[in-house]
């Protein structure tokens, strides 16, 4: 074995420093591979092609006024107890600022 050469841990086979197995390459050839061919992740399925999805047009103009308005929307009421809850609660931390101070 030349001192510019190792043997190939795959195959044993003596291959220049620098360059590829001859070996493993020719192995790699020969493999066919067997199975389906591996999609990309971008590619769809088959299924999915002839659906018949309705392709509506987006109307913009109609969104926006939709969304927009100046209609009266549905209030948000906060019931009588919650009110009163808030007006105990701020009145308890009061007290305690007071007797602290």
């Amino acid at each position: 074995m030349a001192l510019d050469s190792y043997l190939c841990p795959t195959c044993g086979s003596e291959v220049k420093v620098g360059s590829s197995c001859s070996g493993c390459v020719a192995k790699r050839k020969k493999q066919v591979r067997v199975g389906p061919k591996k999609r990309k992740h971008w590619e769809q399925d088959v299924i999915y092609d002839g659906i018949s999805i309705p392709e509506d047009e987006f109307e913009y103009e109609e969104f926006i006024e939709r969304e927009f308005s100046n209609k009266p929307h549905r209030a948000i009421g906060i019931e009588w107890y919650w009110w009163m809850t808030a007006v105990l609660l701020a009145g308890l931390i009061g007290g305690g600022f007071l007797v602290f101070f």
